[in-house]
């Protein structure tokens, strides 16, 4: 199944999905390893393998294996973080909230194979599925420190709020 196919069997009861995918995804005026990236890590994120694999095969067609094997690698990491600190942002006292992680994220010193830029905006993007607040914040802040503009950082929110609707969508056909 290609993007095309994925875009044509969406439920007619999620035309508004469809609208959107058209234009989020197919007819974006973003870098397009932003946006495939973003679609991509948001369907690994959520575990939906139907999604996860058109947006791989349209990443590996695009940009090449290396590229699936960055996304995997960040969208792991960033799992592991998005677990760790909305945990540790839910302890009772300013102390526990402080806590180190103590975990090896060592991927995170090359940005998983990435472009510094590229690595943290699909950082950003499954800090949003996963409802990672601390993520989101600290993401966007170094996006906005990195001359992102706010429209930048808004569209990768749209994107995985795209994929997730999506997965919904498909999940009640």
């Amino acid at each position: 199944m290609n993007l095309n196919d994925l875009k044509n069997s969406i439920p007619e009861f999620a035309k508004d999905v469809k609208l959107n995918l058209s234009s989020l995804i197919i007819n974006s005026e973003y870098e397009e390893e932003l946006v495939y990236g973003c679609a991509y890590a948001s369907s690994l994120a959520i575990g939906d393998k139907y999604i996860a694999d058109v947006f791989e095969e349209e990443c590996k067609n695009r940009f090449g294996p290396e590229f699936i094997l960055s996304v995997k690698a960040t969208v792991t990491v960033m799992s592991l973080n998005n677990v760790w600190y909305k945990y540790r942002d839910s302890m009772p006292t300013t102390e526990m909230k402080m806590a180190p992680q103590k975990m090896r994220v060592n991927i995170m010193a090359n940005y998983a194979g990435l472009d510094k830029i590229l690595f943290e905006s699909l950082s950003l993007c499954v800090s949003a599925i996963n409802g990672c607040t601390f993520c989101v914040k600290a993401h966007s802040d170094l996006l906005l420190d990195n001359d992102q503009t706010k429209e930048y950082i808004f569209n990768i929110g749209r994107i995985a709020s795209l994929i997730s609707s999506l997965s919904k969508a498909y999940s009640l056909k």
